[in-house]
């Protein structure tokens, strides 16, 4: 992709290291690849991973940024090929992902990612953290030379050894002192200066090895930041990165000298606590490092407060290996994080939790291409005359032997499997199809998930499932948070306008309880506003919170958008909406969410839901 100039016409400045950067998005690519060619780099571009080995050795690679979701070839499998050719010292790989997901993190670095940068790219992190894959390989590159030009030294001075004595102990403590740098690059993190997870589990290892008949010989505890993604996303990566080193400052203060450090990958850290004294003891030092972590972090003149949930695992008593160990204190961290800010021992029940939702997303994994998940429809009234004006679609799992499985219970894991998604899907085509069964013209709003809006393709599927049911586009309406969409609002943008270009409807849910309503109002296509049920449950009760209600309807109706309540239960509620001005409303006063009675007119269809709410 160089050129032979820069953009002035001058010479180019002298490379920094040569970089095979691999995404299937030709637009991600290019801009990439010119960004980083501007700073130095000589940049080779591949649209597929495949073949990427041969590249690497015929266009002499130094570094390779790695899409990691790609059609041909998934940056999974390039790292296994590439990993069992190079290693991860001479041909460091940096993955790219555009989901901030654990699993995917933990699976490449595990594979043998160096490191990895989310979507979409902060180029001064990007640039920071190659700069860093690339001291560090120099630095082994150094190391290999001294090696091969100590040997050298040795084999043509051997007759002089008495006399190079000195000289040569000067070499090999030069070489020594070379070897510890490159083994504390390759085993500590280099923003936080803690071990990483590869030192982790070695430590971890280490420690097993040597456990006897004590009651409690060490204690296994997770780490993991409560409100690090929100902040990361308003703030951007480089705030972010700020705000780790400072945490892994924090940690490794507050444990004392025996105990082990570690940051996994993301916001997840790890501590090894030896000998702990018991379960007293491990909750002291777990009191220690949540009152630690809870402290507000100043960076860069902003005022931020993370906090933290930790899991305990104990050993012996909890598991003898690093597997059973790493399992249950992460479920244990999982059961804390319901609470923020605690700490949680691991104990049966939380076994038997695991256990319930592995054989739940198990039966899920069938239920949603069978079609078991299928939709319910909540209806959305206009408040002035009473009249079914549309139904938001929520997702129900009816099921053969264990009855109504509520969705508090199946949306979780079907979150934490990745079948969000396909569920999505299956439930948008059911619905249209019995949309179109049904008599009238409403309205169908169905909900998308944060990943989706994200999704370069999600309005292509999204018209797709429309052909394929022959459902007009004009009757559906898309619901987006404003949560969802913040960190990538130009995507979010593009995804919306296409999907509006062709009829279909826009709705900010749960408006007000983001963190940029208006600036979304001013950049996005939205059509409606649905004022969240938190604001609307006290109208009646909250002088404050009516006067938010009917500012927030004032807003809607001077900007010409449509205003959804959420929530109502009562017709004083009702009314006193009407009288704000409000033209629709949806909640348990209309009915709640049921299976659509396709047989029957609009003023009917509503009439037996609403009796069935009652």
């Amino acid at each position: 992709m160089s050129s032979a100039q820069g953009e002035d016409g001058a010479s180019p400045p002298t490379r920094l290291g040569r970089i095979l950067l691999v995404d299937d998005q030709a637009q991600n690519r290019d801009m990439l690849g010119r960004r980083l060619e501007r700073r130095g780099y000589d940049v080779v571009l591949r649209e597929s991973a495949v073949g990427v080995e041969e590249v690497i050795s015929a266009e002499n690679i130094e570094l390779v940024l790695l899409d990691w979701m790609m059609p041909d070839r998934s940056g999974s499998d390039a790292l296994i090929g590439i990993r069992e050719r190079y290693d991860a010292e001479h041909v460091p790989v940096i993955v790219v992902t555009a989901l901030d997901d654990g699993d995917i993190v933990s699976k490449a670095l595990e594979g043998g990612a160096n490191d990895y940068i989310t979507k979409p790219i902060d180029l001064r992190v990007l640039t920071a953290r190659v700069k860093a894959q690339l001291d560090r390989r120099k630095a082994v590159l150094d190391l290999d030379a001294i090696r091969d030009n100590l040997e050298r030294t040795v084999q043509e001075r051997t007759h002089e050894l008495v006399a190079a004595n000195e000289t040569l102990s000067a070499e090999i403590s030069e070489r020594e002192a070379a070897e510890a740098r490159a083994q504390s690059l390759a085993r500590h993190d280099p923003l936080t200066g803690l071990a990483n997870r590869r030192h982790f589990l070695e430590e971890l290892e280490r420690r097993l090895g040597l456990v006897g008949d004590e009651s409690t010989a060490f204690a296994l505890m997770f780490v993991d930041l409560d409100r690090f993604k929100p902040i990361n996303d308003v703030h951007g990566h480089a705030i972010g990165d700020q705000l780790l080193q400072v945490i892994g400052t924090r940690l490794s203060a507050c444990i004392r000298d025996d105990s082990f450090a570690a940051r996994l990958g993301g916001d997840e850290f790890a501590i090894l606590v030896e000998d702990p004294g018991g379960r007293d003891g491990v909750a002291s030092a777990a009191r220690r490092v949540l009152h630690e972590l809870a402290a507000p972090i100043l960076v860069n003149g902003l005022k931020l407060t993370v906090g933290a949930s930790i899991g305990v695992a104990l050993c012996p008593e909890d598991g003898r290996n690093a597997a059973d160990l790493l399992q249950r204190g992460d479920a244990a961290m999982l059961r804390a994080k319901e609470e923020r800010g605690a700490f949680k021992f691991f104990d049966s029940s939380i076994d038997e939790e695991l256990k319930s939702k592995a054989a739940l997303e198990t039966e899920l994994r069938s239920a949603i291409p069978n079609g078991d998940i299928i939709p319910y429809f909540q209806p959305v009234v206009r408040l002035d005359t009473g009249e079914l004006a549309g139904f938001e679609v929520l997702a129900r799992w009816p099921h053969l032997v264990r009855g109504m499985i509520s969705p508090v219970d199946f949306i979780p894991v079907a979150e934490d499997a990745g079948l969000v998604d396909a569920m999505f899907w299956a439930l948008l085509a059911q619905a249209c199809r019995k949309a179109l069964d049904a008599p009238g013209e409403f309205v169908l709003a169905v909900n998308i998930s944060p990943s989706q809006i994200r999704d370069q393709w999600f309005p292509e599927k999204v018209l797709r499932t429309l052909r394929e049911t022959g459902f007009p586009a004009q009757r559906l309406e898309i619901e987006v948070t404003e949560s969802a969409m913040i960190g990538d609002v130009a995507r979010a943008k593009l995804a919306l306008m296409s999907l509006k270009n062709q009829g279909v409807q826009i709705a900010l849910d749960d408006f007000g309880t983001g963190y940029s309503s208006l600036f979304l109002l001013r950049e996005l296509p939205i059509d409606k506003l649905k004022i969240d049920r938190s604001f609307v449950a006290r109208i009646l009760t909250d002088r404050e919170n009516a006067t938010i209600v009917g500012a927030l309807v004032g807003l809607g109706k001077a900007l010409g958008l449509k205003v959804t309540a959420e929530g109502v239960e009562d017709e004083a509620t009702a009314e006193a909406l009407r009288a704000m001005g409000c033209e629709f409303a949806q909640g348990y006063l209309y009915g709640a969410a049921a299976v659509l009675p396709s047989y029957l007119s609009p003023s009917m269809a509503l009439a037996q839901l609403q009796a069935a709410a009652r």
